[in-house]
């Protein structure tokens, strides 16, 4: 069976969008280096993971007359819906998609984008990024009955990201999977893998990315697209010297800027695509199966 499915797989703070959980302290007034360098520090210094870390100070934060008292679902939602992102998200993605379903559309070859993210799943899903990917994981807080947040429910940390990059890989999308994280564990002969990690593009800035990033790196034909993070420019380039990532770009992802990420991935997606479709040539048929 030929594994027509193309998947661009994302992190999301700093990589797509400026950190989105400062985005959302700043609507609170609340100072987000303050917050990261000082508080939830101190959790990290205690040993805490860092999406664990500020998950804890952000739910203390909310209890009783805090500064995220006033936190709640449809809050989230409305900040959710306002966030700002790098110049050319989410259009890169449609913009990617339309072209790929046009150039290659008689071979069943499709593209595919998804977010996993450590920050929060429920703020990048109301925003306009959410409308444009397939499926975004990353963490969540739990609410009460009156919308305030009461509880952290989930949390994607640096090793958690591959889990979701399995999910992937593997076809278990879908919302009935959400609430079966074993699911992935079960065994799958490789011909039924719906994305086969050559056929995945992944984006990332930093040190929460190289677990995927060395995962896709292994199969030898998969691609790894580095985004330069300006305000932690150590992190990009550890990187490329690290040999994380075949190439690192700036986060722009508009397709006339000059040295943009969107030409990077095009090409690096338009590459799968030729290579798929050989494939299916030399099997002799005209066509694939579609998913």
């Amino acid at each position: 069976m030929a594994h027509t499915v193309i998947a661009v797989v994302c992190d999301c703070d700093e990589t797509l969008a400026p950190d989105t959980t400062e985005q959302l302290l700043s609507h609170f007034g609340i100072d987000a280096k303050q917050f990261y360098e000082m508080q939830a520090r101190k959790l990290v210094d205690a040993g805490y993971d860092p999406p664990l870390a500020y998950m804890n100070e952000m739910l203390r934060m909310a209890q009783d007359d805090g500064p995220l008292s006033q936190l709640t679902q449809p809050r989230m939602i409305e900040i959710g819906r306002s966030l700002k992102f790098y110049p050319g998200v989410p259009e890169v993605f449609t913009e990617l998609a339309t072209e790929v379903h046009a150039k290659y559309a008689d071979f069943g070859i499709q593209l595919e984008a998804y977010v996993i993210t450590g920050g929060i799943a429920d703020l990048v899903k109301a925003s306009p990024l959410g409308q444009a990917v397939r499926k975004v994981w990353g963490c969540n807080f739990a609410y009460g009955t009156d919308g305030r947040i009461v509880g952290i429910k989930t949390v994607v940390s640096f090793t958690e990201k591959t889990r979701f990059l399995f999910n992937i890989e593997k076809g278990l999308v879908l919302p009935e999977h959400d609430n079966q994280p074993y699911a992935v564990n079960a065994p799958m002969d490789q011909t039924e893998r719906r994305i086969p990690m050559k056929n995945i593009v992944y984006l990332g800035d930093g040190p929460s990315d190289v677990p995927c990033m060395s995962i896709i790196q292994k199969v030898g034909e998969g691609y790894v697209i580095g985004i330069l993070n300006k305000r932690k420019p150590y992190q990009s380039w550890a990187l490329g010297f690290g040999r994380r990532a075949n190439l690192t770009v700036p986060p722009n992802f508009k397709r006339d800027a000059e040295y943009s990420a969107f030409e990077h991935i095009r090409e690096a997606v338009i590459q799968i695509a030729d290579r798929i479709r050989n494939e299916i040539r030399v099997r002799g048929r005209g066509h694939a199966p579609r998913y």
